[in-house]
């Protein structure tokens, strides 16, 4: 499949909100199908919880409830214009579920419960999963590379793009289950594109450069990085400053 040019993307707090509304919506209604799976797997069937168990899967289990509040928490993020205050309302949720951060347990539902969402969506041809899999997946990567910022902030760029959330799923269920495996075969097809963070717009890989100061965000050219600077300039700032430090230990 040859490259293509570029592919533009919706931006603004409306698409935002829109799109995370859409994923509540969804995990709404995919919390039913994940009981009745539930149901069906202590019934005796052979139901695939990729890594996780069915107990966990239940609507009314503490993960599946910390997977509806992130979704709320986010959805009053993407309202917010102001990075402090979606910061805040991050903090909260991380220091109502700490124990949360550090349980293994929890990242493999994270991950299971996506990947059951993937399969769910037909291999992403249905569209209106995608946002619930990026938020949750934005969730659990942040969790389980806490401590391994290279690796965290390169796995939230690849869920930026089908191909990458393809990736990450097969990546973190490969050991417990191989549901993933026609996945990762639709992914070698796949354009290998990324997202331009200045103008959220798709272009090949190649095309895209680091910012010099965080190497975490990517642009297509210098003009839409300079225009994205008021934007980006504190969190590039932190995102060095962590970089220089760990680099130091």
């Amino acid at each position: 499949m040859g490259k293509k040019s570029r592919r533009t993307r919706k931006t603004g707090n409306n698409d935002a909100a829109s799109a995370t509304a859409t994923a509540i919506a969804a995990t709404t209604a995919s919390a039913t199908a994940s009981a009745s799976a539930a149901s069906s797997a202590s019934s005796g069937t052979n139901q695939c919880f990729h890594g996780s168990t069915a107990g966990k899967f239940h609507p009314k289990s503490e993960y599946m409830k910390a997977a509806q509040v992130y979704f709320d928490a986010r959805r009053q993020m993407t309202l917010l214009d102001d990075r402090d205050g979606r910061n805040a309302i991050r903090r909260i949720y991380d220091e109502d579920h700490m124990h949360l951060i550090t349980d293994p347990d929890f990242h493999r539902f994270i991950f299971a419960y996506c990947t059951q969402q993937y399969l769910e969506s037909n291999n992403l041809k249905d569209q209106s999963r995608k946002p619930s899999i990026k938020v949750l997946l934005h969730l659990g990567l942040g969790y389980r590379y806490r401590s391994a910022s290279t690796e965290r902030h390169k796995y939230h760029r690849d869920i930026l793009t089908d191909r990458g959330i393809i990736k990450v799923l097969v990546r973190e269920t490969k050991t417990h289950c191989l549901c993933m495996n026609e996945g990762k075969v639709i992914a070698k097809t796949m354009d290998i594109i990324g997202i331009c963070h200045g103008c959220q717009t798709e272009f090949p890989k190649e095309n895209l450069s680091f910012c010099s100061g965080c190497q975490v965000l990517k642009y297509h050219n210098r003009e839409c990085q300079i225009n994205h600077w008021h934007i980006h300039k504190s969190s590039c700032e932190a995102i060095a400053k962590v970089r220089i430090d760990s680099n130091r230990e």
